[in-house]
């Protein structure tokens, strides 16, 4: 048996090859999907397969392109109703594929439809050897089930009843999900990227044998912020994604005809980093640097419906922005600025700037009572600790709550770095009345290293109130 594993940094998705004698599978693959072919071709196997554990949400799968360039079948549970050319599995089919015997299990809960394959080598018997869990057991968790708000107690339990249905398997079946830590599927992901069955058993909580009930207030309680993407994303990976070659390429515009668009309706996404922004940038633009977690943050935030036109520091990075904003299905993009800043700014046309301040004025302001101070990471790191009396806004929540945050004092934005407060900041100057509006460099990273004192239980009266 041939195995790869694929890791898409950013969506800390895990995709696979799966070769046996004379073919192989996809599991869950990315939207970029030349990486598989290439890893076919130097197997020197044909790509027979495309296994889909589930409809994702976070990313957009690449399950139609790698279908039409190898002319493999996809397969995906029948309870999906996938509206693209499939074969629809059934609750404890097999299927074969060369020397691989491959077995579907309804595990729903995370989604209606998530589905687990176990996986045979045929050439050392028929015993199971892999386990693709896609988001249902993950390493160290399991997979949040309240993306479906309407359903979530259902899913929980359901989900309760999956992770029953998987402590039966054998303890030394290797498991391989879909995600890893960093990944917004749930909520304690390991580093790991691996385990197996029986390991899961001893150490993952949610495969510990507590009462459903209580297994469901944890699942319900404390999970991560569900970005908007998700349901978009679960959408279009129901109905096929469009080629990515199929897309038209950006074209180049001039500083005068870039900036006419962006006054059009057309959305700017400035990729460069933080201070650069902060020196000067197209007005309106959203301040999301490449350097940061742009995927997840720019599927959160973008209008999807809207063209959309890219400020790059280098064109180096068009490659790899082009594919971030693709895999969390923004496709149409229109134009960049040709030359970038720099021939923006020989235009002598109108730039925009954010003040950027460093941890230690922002803690002499703040502790003078000069700034509003508003911490923009997500709950799960605000828990972990904060500095004492700041309020927690998420950045991507910032188009929810900004009309709170308009007064007389300047409000600074702070993350763990910059990035996402350098987000929060863009998002505030385009959408309220105020522009005095500041990014804190460095972030609560810069704040900890100087050994200022953080807090773990955020006092309400300050300020805000804590989400």
């Amino acid at each position: 048996m041939e195995f790869k594993q694929i890791y898409t940094p950013g969506l800390a998705h895990c995709s696979y090859v799966v070769g046996g004698r004379n073919a192989c599978v996809v599991i869950d693959p990315a939207r970029e999907v030349t990486q598989y072919i290439a890893i076919a071709d130097s197997l020197g196997l044909p790509i027979k397969g495309i296994i889909e554990t589930h409809l994702h949400a976070d990313f957009v799968s690449g399950h139609i392109e790698l279908r039409e360039l190898t002319g493999a079948i996809i397969y995906i549970t029948v309870k999906a109703n996938a509206e693209f050319e499939h074969y629809a599995v059934k609750d404890e089919e097999e299927i074969q594929i060369d020397t691989l015997l491959i077995k579907m299990l309804d595990t729903p809960g995370h989604t209606p439809e998530c589905s687990v394959y176990i996986v045979s080598d045929l050439e050392r018997g028929r015993e199971p050897a892999l386990a693709f869990t896609g988001d249902t057991l993950l390493v160290g968790d399991a997979g949040r089930p309240d993306l479906f708000p309407d359903i979530k107690e259902e899913l929980a339990s359901k989900l309760y009843r999956s992770l029953r249905r998987l402590e039966k398997l054998g303890d030394n079946i290797e498991m391989y999900p879909a995600h890893g830590a960093g990944s917004l599927c749930g909520k304690v992901l390991s580093s790991k990227l691996s385990s197996t069955i029986g390991t899961e058993k001893i150490h993952n909580s949610a495969m510990l044998k507590h009462p459903e009930g209580e297994f469901i207030k944890s699942f319900l309680e404390g999970m991560p912020e569900t970005p908007d993407h998700f349901s978009r994303c679960s959408e279009i990976n129901r109905k096929g994604a469009p080629a990515i070659s199929k897309l038209r390429n950006p074209i180049g515009y001039s500083p005068e005809d870039f900036l006419k668009l962006s006054r059009t309706g057309y959305v700017v996404v400035d990729t460069r980093d933080q201070l650069a922004f902060g020196a000067a940038h197209i007005p309106g633009a959203y301040g999301l640097s490449i350097k940061g977690n742009f995927a997840t943050f720019s599927g959160w935030v973008l209008p999807p419906n809207k063209p959309i036109l890219l400020v790059l520091e280098n064109m180096k990075d068009m490659s790899a922005v082009l594919k971030a904003l693709y895999s969390v299905g923004l496709d149409n993009i229109v134009g960049y600025l040709d030359g970038g800043m720099s021939a923006y700014a020989a235009s002598g046309l109108e730039t925009a700037r954010l003040e950027s301040i460093s941890v230690t004025e922002a803690k002499e302001r703040y502790e003078k009572g000069e700034i509003l101070l508003i911490d923009t990471r997500l709950k799960s790191e605000w828990d972990l600790g904060h500095i004492k009396c700041t309020s927690h806004i998420p950045a991507p929540d910032v188009r929810k709550m900004y009309t709170a945050l308009e007064g007389d004092k300047p409000v600074a934005f702070i993350c763990n770095s910059g990035n996402r407060s350098l987000l929060a900041a863009s998002l505030m100057l385009n959408m309220s009345s105020t522009q005095n509006v500041i990014n804190v460099i460095g972030g609560t990273t810069a704040w900890s290293a100087l050994g200022h004192p953080t807090v773990t239980v955020g006092d309400e009266s300050c300020g805000l109130p804590v989400r």
